[in-house]
């Protein structure tokens, strides 16, 4: 199983070295674990990237899912990866600050789940 829980996570960039885009990172972590939304979201990562998908995965996982990834300045890209042609993929950058109402609009805009959001 690729999927950890939302914990495991957390602890992994957490106990990694403080990096710019860290807070933003661990806010949305937070955010989706304290939130109805963990129960039906399932995480991994892979180096730096935080993988989430609507289902659990094991490996070798070539469902939908939306990887997030540091970038440079300190900013995350959101990518959601339906297909393997890089130009049809839908993908954002945004200030780490900005992570959870990103993730926000993206859940939204694609009817990831059923439970209300709201901007942060």
């Amino acid at each position: 199983m690729m999927t950890r829980t939302w914990p495991e996570i957390r602890r992994h960039y957490a106990e990694g070295p403080p990096l710019d885009w860290t807070n933003g990172m661990l806010a949305l972590i937070d955010y989706i674990s304290e939130s109805p939304l963990a129960i039906g979201l399932f995480a991994w990562t892979s180096m730096l990237d935080l993988c989430i998908a609507q289902v659990p995965a094991t490996h070798p996982y070539n469902g939908p899912y939306l990887r997030i990834s540091p970038i440079q300045g300190g900013r995350l890209e959101f990518r959601y990866f339906d297909t393997m042609v890089r130009r049809k993929q839908w993908s954002r950058e945004v200030e780490a600050a900005d992570a959870v109402r990103r993730f926000n609009l993206f859940i939204s805009q694609l009817c990831w789940s059923t439970v209300p959001t709201h901007e942060s």
